[in-house]
């Protein structure tokens, strides 16, 4: 009897492997028709009308996380929230949707914090190769069919209908866990959706039904996302509907012979923007009994508690309200708004900006960002930041204004006052030069340092698309850390202060950028060429009180290719150097640095090498410099360790310098980007011989 059995089952794996691999043919015949559709069915402009409404649920609170910025602080003793939203949508070919939201209705009356993440996944089309704020790789793309298996449901029972599945191949926080799309079998046209995933906070899931008449386009969305952080657990339940008013199908050539995206699509201006119906007028969802009856209770009327953007409430809080909110302010994003402006405070308590390097040792820093808004073309920006370095034993701050005006020319004022790194002056430079490499100890030689205050200021526009050229000037004075000069420098000819004026220009070209408008603004896409910049500072003599004149002139080539959905390959060339000096300067290159204060994150990229001694920097009057980096997700520690599911990035990093002494210096690297901390490794060479091993963390807990 039982030998029979055996017999049977193995006589029947064969038909089992066959009706698989068939099944696995068919759903990949489909998901290529699929492919070819979504190509084909690409809007290049959107814009809609989304309602939203949502409930949350609170299971459990975690006090010592709501203290942190960007998390969800709850009303004391409430678990239930209900939520109405009324948005606008714009949606141009290949940019995240830009989502304005016209009226609410709510319960909750504090910061949103991950409540607001249900926008992420609002997206009014499915094609493209990355979903849902970019964080996930879509399986409806062909560039991220490598990345998925996909099988036909065979328990799945609908009259001219298919359902194909697909699971991915890697457990990683950028792949979805699970998805479904049923299509028509007859033109493999999508009818619904459904995804599921998860990240470091949560799980969600997300089903959207498909329009009839445009391939690929969303007419609703229920979205159902499960939070678990560090103690704190809710559950958000949202169901969003579009209503569109343009539906503009991606024409090709046409608009990429002119770079403008947005040509001739009529895309909202603000103010159209702000004139919104009410949610009452909006509501796509009928209210149930016991929505109604929750919102009685809350004491939340709809025709009375209900208020739109573009009004204000025009009530004064009283002083003892606004200090009783000063706690709040400090650990969540807050926007005051009164008529056309709003001042907008980011948190000031935000851990994100600890890092630590076995080169360059413990940093912190701290930031705020503070934002007001004049006119729909004026506003100003204002970054203080505050840094502090344990191993140097040194403070930083800088103070960034920026106003924007002309958004059309991408105009801008920029004034920016601070206290950078320490540095010594070009007197040592004589000393580096007629001292050999196995003799060079910086902690031997006669250096005096001096502090670093600076004041900039500059006006840059874009002249014509790509390019844009910057007009300014630049202010330092130099200082010792004692006002006694050490001993052994005497013949070095210093003084304690010096003072410097220079004017500054920079042009940068970066040809065939691609570009749309939004609200009168013109708003940059990049671009598949290298952008090319050019910087010249102007040291002059006579002008508050400076003296010294030099020429400072920097070249620098950037090229970046997406190399896939997930690879890209980054490369950066730079040249500099001080010309005609007469008198002593202080090295300050722009392109070459050793930034512990990163004012943005540009700054962080800015040709350094994390092995070399900050002495380096300011120890030539020439360098030049090359730096390669490739970044995937699936680079070598996913396909080693498949339960390193956290790693969001992969990169290798070479960093070639030639200076004086150095040539050259060459470091190679190896990083990995979680959603908590960034590690790298890195190994240093000079002039072929090994000169160190170190690592650099970087932690981000939370986004600023």
């Amino acid at each position: 009897m039982y030998r029979s059995i055996i017999v049977l089952l193995l006589s029947c794996m064969p038909l089992l492997a066959f009706g698989a691999a068939a099944g696995d043919t068919v759903a990949l015949s489909v998901m290529k028709r699929l492919f070819n559709n979504g190509e084909r069915s690409a809007m290049e402009i959107i814009k809609a009308e989304l309602y939203l409404k949502q409930r949350v649920k609170v299971g459990k609170k975690n006090l010592l996380v709501n203290l942190f910025p960007n998390m969800t602080r709850f009303d004391r003793d409430e678990k239930s929230y209900l939520s109405e939203y009324v948005y606008k949508v714009e949606h141009i070919y290949r940019t995240l949707p830009e989502i304005r939201l016209l009226s609410s209705l709510s319960t909750f009356s504090r910061g949103n914090g991950e409540m607001e993440a249900v926008l992420e996944f609002m997206t009014p089309q499915l094609s493209g190769e990355r979903l849902f704020n970019s964080e996930y790789l879509s399986p409806l793309s062909a560039a991220n069919r490598n990345y998925y298996r996909y099988s036909i449901d065979t328990l799945y029972c609908q009259p001219g209908k298919i359902k194909v599945l697909a699971l991915p191949r890697f457990d990683n926080i950028q792949l979805l866990s699970r998805a479904s799309f049923v299509v028509n079998s007859t033109d493999c046209k999508l009818v619904e959706v459904s995804m599921q995933g998860w990240n470091e906070q949560c799980c969600f899931d997300a089903a959207f039904d498909m329009n009839k008449n445009c391939d690929f386009v969303v007419d609703s969305v229920q979205i159902d996302i499960d939070y678990s952080f560090w103690g704190n657990r809710m559950k958000i339940y949202a169901q969003g509907v579009y209503t569109y008013e343009m539906l503009r199908p991606y024409e090709g050539g046409t608009l990429r012979r002119n770079y403008d995206m947005g040509a001739d699509a009529g895309m909202l201006s603000v103010g159209d923007a702000l004139q919104s119906s009410s949610v009452e007028q909006c509501r796509k969802i009928p209210l149930s009994g016991t929505d109604s009856l929750f919102y009685r209770s809350k004491n939340v009327p709809r025709a009375v508690k209900e208020k739109t953007v573009n009004e204000s409430s025009g009530d004064a809080e009283s002083i003892k309200k606004l200090l009783w909110r000063v706690g709040d302010e400090a650990i969540s994003s807050h926007t005051l708004v009164w008529g056309d402006s709003d001042l907008k405070l980011m948190p000031l308590i935000n851990p994100s900006y600890l890092s630590y390097s076995s080169n360059r040792g413990l940093s912190y820093k701290l930031a705020v960002n503070l934002r007001t808004s004049f006119s729909s073309r004026c506003k100003l920006t204002v970054k203080p930041v505050l840094g502090y370095n344990f191993k140097y034993k040194e403070t930083y701050w800088n103070v960034r204004s920026v106003f924007s005006f002309a958004p059309m020319k991408r105009a801008a004022f920029t004034a920016d006052v601070g206290r950078g790194q320490s540095g010594y002056s070009s007197e040592v430079i004589d000393y580096i030069k007629n001292s050999s490499l196995d003799s060079l100890h910086f902690d031997r030689l006669p250096i005096v340092y001096y502090r670093d205050f600076h004041v900039k200021a500059d006006v840059r526009f874009e002249p014509f698309n790509g390019l844009e050229l910057l007009l300014g000037a630049n202010f330092y004075r130099r200082s010792l850390y004692n006002s006694v000069m050490p001993e052994g420098v005497q013949g070095m000819h210093l003084e304690r202060y010096y003072r410097r004026f220079a004017p500054h220009l920079r042009l940068a070209w970066h040809p065939g950028m691609y570009y749309y408008v939004s609200g009168g603004k013109k708003i940059n896409l990049g671009s598949r060429a290298p952008r090319f910049v050019l910087d010249v500072e102007q040291g002059m003599s006579g002008v508050f009180a400076s003296s010294g004149r030099y020429t400072r002139m920097e070249f620098d080539v950037q090229y970046k290719r997406t190399v896939s959905s997930v690879s890209s390959l980054y490369l950066r060339a730079a040249a500099g150097g001080y010309f005609f000096a007469d008198d002593i300067f202080f090295v300050d290159y722009t392109f070459l640095k050793n930034s512990l204060l990163p004012i943005d994150k540009d700054d962080e990229t800015s040709g350094e090498f994390q092995l070399l001694d900050r002495e380096w920097y300011n120890s030539a009057d020439r360098y030049l410099a090359f730096n390669a980096s490739y970044e995937s997700p699936f680079l070598f520690f996913q396909r080693i360790i498949p339960q390193a599911r956290f790693i969001k990035n992969e990169a290798l990093y070479v960093n070639v310098l030639f200076i004086s002494h150095l040539c050259p210096y060459w470091e190679c690297g190896y990083g990995v980007d979680t959603p908590y901390v960034n590690i790298g490794l890195f190994a240093g060479f000079e002039m072929g011989s090994f000169h160190r091993i170190g690592y650099k963390l970087t932690f981000s807990l939370f986004k600023e």
